[in-house]
């Protein structure tokens, strides 16, 4: 473990459900300040990341070391609108962050982002991850997170369950799913904001449950824990991704977006656990109730 000291801790998308999980587990071990486009006290500093200015000032004024980057633009749907707010907005905020002084920076990734993905979302991860490897940082490549009361896309798929008999299904539902639970991934983002994972120097950190739940069998688990039964109606990928294309047209507030079929599709086929294992992180499975 690094001497450094995390000191005042700095969490980008603190309101969004990954967030907000990163929030409670870092503000009872320090000093924690919330960057946010709506912020919630004076502690907090105004940021989106289409924020051009002001950040490096903000940020050394109170004494920020440490940055845990979690936000992300779930309303982009194209890798050019991505680009553009993501990608971009994370470049100048790690700028930021190098000349107000913060010494260690912590990236959530996903599980999406691997060499030859083809989802908008993973290709915009990577990129993001190639400007931080090398350097005395932390990368994590999250699976899906779930917990007691989940948000993200396991919410998402909850909340259909809870309000729909049949659900459309890509194919067979063969894909497989890798899970994190809330509780794993607050004690990793504490060990990495204290440098216990510095001397990866940015090698991406893949932490999800190694053994993979079919989508299929998600769903009717999830479907079982809440007394429903559900029934899945395969579903070309061509038609389904068309059917949110044309929603997302119209602005319309789906549930999932069309570029996630891409990413349900073209799905990383040899997840690389051994640093999660190196640094003994055994990930809670998930067990439906």
């Amino acid at each position: 473990m690094t001497s450094r000291t995390p000191g005042v801790c700095a969490v980008t998308g603190a309101s969004g459900y990954v967030g907000s999980i990163i929030m409670r587990e870092l503000q009872q071990h320090m000093p924690v300040v919330a960057m946010a486009r709506h912020p919630q006290s004076e502690a907090d500093i105004l940021w989106s990341l289409e924020s051009d200015q002001g950040i490096a000032k903000a940020l050394r004024a109170r004494n920020v070391k440490t940055l845990v980057h979690a936000a992300w633009d779930m309303r982009a749907n194209s890798l050019k609108e991505m680009e553009k707010t993501c990608v971009q907005g994370s470049a100048a905020l790690f700028d930021a962050a190098v000349s107000a002084g913060v010494e260690r920076i912590v990236f959530v990734s996903s599980i999406s982002a691997f060499e030859g993905c083809r989802s908008a979302y993973g290709k915009t991860k990577l990129m993001v991850e190639k400007r931080l490897q090398g350097s005395a940082n932390t990368i994590f490549r999250f699976g899906l997170v779930f917990g007691d009361r989940p948000g993200g896309v396991f919410g998402g798929i909850r909340r259909q369950v809870q309000n729909s008999r049949i659900l459309p299904m890509i194919g067979s539902g063969l894909s497989p799913q890798y899970l994190l639970h809330e509780k794993t991934l607050a004690e990793s983002i504490l060990r990495a904001v204290n440098g216990e994972f510095d001397s990866v120097r940015a090698a991406p950190i893949t932490l999800a449950h190694p053994e993979p739940w079919r989508f299929r069998d998600l769903v009717k688990s999830i479907a079982a824990s809440e007394g429903r039964r559900v029934a899945l109606m395969p579903v070309p990928w061509q038609l389904l991704f068309a059917g949110i294309r044309a929603g997302e047209a119209l602005g319309l507030n789906l549930p999932f977006r069309s570029d996630s079929v891409i990413s349900f599709l073209y799905y990383d086929r040899h997840p690389d656990f051994s640093l999660m294992r190196a640094f003994g992180i055994e990930p809670l499975p998930y067990k439906p109730s």
